[in-house]
């Protein structure tokens, strides 16, 4: 039974993976045998992270800023030079504000909206190839797009573009699935 939900061996990307959420599914992965990459914006906590994985399995920083789309190229362009197949990708990076609307300005869409659905669609689009060369309809490659309870219903704080983010990222990963499948799997 657990040859069947194994990921030992596997390669798998987890994004926002120095802290949180993120972190935890790094860790997960690495006490599973996978090998696992990680990237935040912030270079000494990716590496910090990094090194404490390191200590139980295979974990390795690449600090990228997946707010822009040369960001999340870089990105992939950095996993390309190291892989040839991608089994799992987590879109776990993300971005929350908070303000009353009457100061709700343009940066705190930007900002958000930019790195919790631009950058997932852009990430996953650049790494694609390698989810492709992973994933068969036997044995489909994975994408986890973190959403949040926050898409789903109206928050109690004003977080106004979080919560649409995060609706967006719940729409964008049905479309996804519909148009990945069979070869890989997008929840």
């Amino acid at each position: 039974m657990n040859d069947l939900f194994s990921i030992e061996g596997k390669t798998t990307v987890v994004t926002g993976g120095s802290r949180g959420i993120g972190k935890m599914i790094a860790t997960g992965f690495v006490e599973a045998g996978a090998r696992v990459y990680i990237s935040s914006r912030k270079a000494a906590d990716c590496d910090t992270t990094a090194a404490q994985l390191s200590e139980i399995g295979e974990c390795i920083s690449i600090p990228a800023d997946l707010s822009t789309p040369e960001g999340c190229q870089y990105l992939a362009d950095q996993i390309s030079e190291r892989e040839s197949t991608l089994d799992i990708l987590v879109n776990n990076a993300g971005a929350t504000w908070g303000a009353p609307m009457d100061e709700f300005g343009e940066d705190a869409w930007e900002k958000v909206l930019s790195v919790n659905v631009k950058g997932v669609y852009h990430l996953t689009k650049a790494l694609k190839p390698l989810l492709d060369a992973a994933g068969s309809a036997e044995a489909p490659a994975s994408i986890i797009n973190i959403g949040s309870i926050d898409g789903i219903r109206v928050p109690t704080l004003e977080t106004y573009s979080y919560s649409a983010s995060k609706a967006a990222v719940h729409m964008l990963t049905r479309h996804l699935a519909k148009v990945m499948a069979p070869a890989i799997r997008v929840n």
